[in-house]
């Protein structure tokens, strides 16, 4: 049932912010924001002062004079298609024949290409080069050599064709060439030169305006740049100060929530230990009673009745002589038969013997309270003062609390005698069904006090969760509020 107390952090490894070095950064960043403003101001100044832009009517007027210009090259192109197209007819029939590609002696044909593939520039040589293949096979040489020189003879062979119908092809790309020179030369080339130069002249002038305009321009975007470079440090910097200031408030505040979280762990701790005292108390307790519990039953009564048995014994063996004695005084216990006093043993706890005063004696029968005027009833019939029985209130309340009458006269003495065992025999025979009894019950309020602390410790933790999430809740709401707060500072400056 004890709990365990939880560990407390260390307070001493809590550092707190430092707010010099904090507030020395701070003005660092404060000073380098100044001087980019100082700046940004002097570039939005410069920008301010530049000219306006200049007119672009001679510009535009050169723009049309040169779109016009493209409009009659356009023209004059269309009107010497045909003779391009019948160009082209020859250029596609020469391509055909020669390769595409140019080297500085002019057209790499399909015929230079052959004998580059094919070294040989006559069909003689092509069928010498055979009969030397043919002969060195017969003379015998390796598979590998004599399977190269069946492939080149193959090859030869279907390229023995080819090499004759070399100088035909040669002749016909040569004529093809000359034919188009020749309409080469018949082109008027004058009207279309003119537009040329014209147009040269124009555009010219334009890039001349242009220039002039693009250095105007530059230097704009040259103080536009600047002026987005500037914006963009002072971004940075702002950026810096929202971090840092951000960060000194996140430093401050997980400082702070350390402090409370030490301050509620030491609190926690304190109060588990309370409450691991009072367990601890109150388990002792509980032990204390399960212990008196578990002790035999009716132990007092059984007692209570073995004293008073002795104690009524002692009238009992009273000498009848004493009797006379003592008829003028309060009865008390007399002296046993042997002649030695007689001994009250056992007394029930909290009984004594008390003194005997006509006010503390219990006056049975014709008995009373006897006044101190001379003694009116000093002449009393005998026999009625020597039966009375004065017994002490607390030996009174013994026998109440037995639940025995209370004798009034020696003669009812061997009754109650008689009454004492009984009742003693009944605490006997019932002592151990009422000890089983007292430790059941016992038993069961202890179980009870603990389903009840279980109860109350579930009940205790649903409301500490409870008060977590809304303390949560109040804490997002703070931080919540806090960036906004930071964001709207930042915006500001």
């Amino acid at each position: 049932m004890a709990e365990s107390t939880s560990s407390v952090p260390n307070n001493k490894y809590l550092k707190k912010p430092d707010e010099v070095a904090f507030k020395k950064e701070l003005e660092a960043i404060n000073e380098r924001i100044e001087k980019l403003k100082k700046q940004n101001d002097a570039v939005k100044e410069k920008i301010n002062k530049l000219p306006a832009k200049q007119d672009n009517t001679r510009r535009e007027e050169i723009k049309t004079e040169l779109a016009e210009l493209r409009e009659k090259q356009g023209s004059l192109k269309q009107e010497r298609q045909a003779v391009y197209q019948q160009l082209d007819a020859i250029n596609d029939s020469i391509k055909k024949k020669v390769l595409l590609t140019l080297d500085r002696n002019g057209y790499v044909g399909q015929v230079k290409a052959f004998q580059q593939k094919v070294p040989y520039k006559s069909v003689t040589e092509v069928d010498e080069r055979i009969r030397e293949l043919e002969q060195s096979i017969e003379s015998g040489v390796r598979l590998v050599e004599e399977k190269k020189m069946i492939n080149e003879i193959s090859l030869l062979k279907r390229s023995r064709q080819q090499v004759e119908g070399l100088d035909e092809q040669q002749a016909a790309i040569d004529r093809e060439r000359n034919i188009a020179t020749e309409i080469k030369k018949n082109i008027d080339d004058s009207e279309a030169k003119k537009h040329s130069e014209r147009y040269e002249e124009l555009d010219a002038e334009f890039k001349l305006l242009f220039g002039t305009a693009a250095q105007e321009r530059e230097a704009r975007n040259k103080l536009y740049d600047e002026r987005s470079r500037l914006k963009g440090l002072l971004d940075t910097e702002f950026d810096q100060l929202r971090a840092l200031r951000d960060g000194h408030r996140k430093a401050n505040d997980e400082y702070y929530a350390a402090v409370r979280q030490h301050r509620e762990a030491k609190r926690e701790q304190d109060r588990l230990l309370k409450i691991q005292q009072e367990q601890e108390k109150r388990q002792e307790q509980l032990k204390q009673e399960l212990e008196l519990a578990s002790l035999p039953a009716y132990e007092n009564e059984i007692n209570l009745c073995e004293n008073l048995s002795h104690f009524l014994q002692g009238f009992v063996n009273q000498d009848d002589s004493t009797t006379t004695k003592s008829e003028a005084s309060t009865p008390a216990p007399a002296t046993p038969a042997n002649g030695s006093p007689r001994q009250v043993e056992s007394l029930p706890e909290g009984m004594v013997l008390a003194k005997k005063s006509d006010e503390d004696y219990f006056v049975g029968a014709t008995g009373g309270k006897k006044g101190r005027k001379g003694g009116k009833k000093q002449n009393t019939k005998k026999e009625n003062t020597t039966d009375a029985l004065k017994l002490p209130l607390a030996t009174v309340e013994g026998f109440f609390e037995i639940k025995v009458t209370v004798p009034t006269k020696i003669s009812e003495i061997p009754a109650t005698l008689d009454k004492l065992k009984e009742r003693k025999q009944y605490y006997v025979d019932e002592q151990p069904k009422q000890t089983q009894a007292n430790k059941t019950k016992a038993e069961a309020k202890i179980a009870a006090l603990i389903e009840k602390e279980k109860e109350d410790e579930r009940l205790k933790k649903e409301q500490e969760e409870e008060e977590k999430k809304i303390k949560a809740q109040e804490d997002a709401v703070e931080s919540t509020t806090t960036t906004t707060t930071t964001t709207t500072e930042v915006t500001a400056e």
